[in-house]
């Protein structure tokens, strides 16, 4: 019995390593992107990244229920850091399917949840382009550091206490 406890505690330990694994393998400088806003407007990520904040670039979808469920908590990141040392930038993508955005369908819900913070429109391949990977899925957070490399790459909800704990643990470094 006592094998089959390791067995299911190695087991349990392999998805947390393969989180370290690949956040330490995609310390990157991030390339330029460009990606369009719902208006068509086109923004280069040069404009958020690599500008003397962390970036918290989070590829989400309306209809994805944990992107719905921390979307809450990333606009309270946002407001409490954006004007410090820290903001928001999200990247719509169509859910179950990773393929481009559907504009109305964002919009509605930009508008129904009140957020603020920048939203780009791209697709599952967008984070490849960014130095992030492959997609694994909903949402997906990568962490551009203040001088815009590939810090983090976060698969799965956040919360604003997570964020916050970073980034008081950064500050304290």
């Amino acid at each position: 019995m006592k094998s089959a406890g390791k067995l299911i505690a190695y087991y349990c330990a392999l998805p947390l390593l393969f989180v370290a694994m690949t956040a330490m393998s995609v310390y990157a400088e991030s390339p330029d992107v460009s990606l369009s806003d719902m208006d068509g407007k086109q923004h280069h990520l040069s404009e958020y990244i690599g500008k003397g904040k962390w970036v918290f670039f989070n590829i989400w979808s309306p209809r994805c229920p944990p992107c719905v469920e921390e979307m809450p908590d990333l606009q309270d990141v946002h407001d409490a850091h954006k004007d410090k040392d820290a903001i928001v930038v999200g990247m719509a993508l169509d859910f179950p399917s990773f393929g481009p955005a559907k504009v109305d369908e964002v919009r509605e819900f930009v508008d129904d949840y009140f957020i603020t913070f920048p939203i780009l429109l791209g697709d599952g391949r967008t984070i490849e382009r960014l130095g992030g990977g492959w997609l694994q899925g909903t949402p997906t957070t990568l962490v551009f550091d203040p001088s815009g490399k590939l810090t983090v790459r976060h698969v799965g909800m956040l919360n604003r206490k997570v964020i916050e704990d970073f980034l008081v643990d950064q500050t304290t470094k």
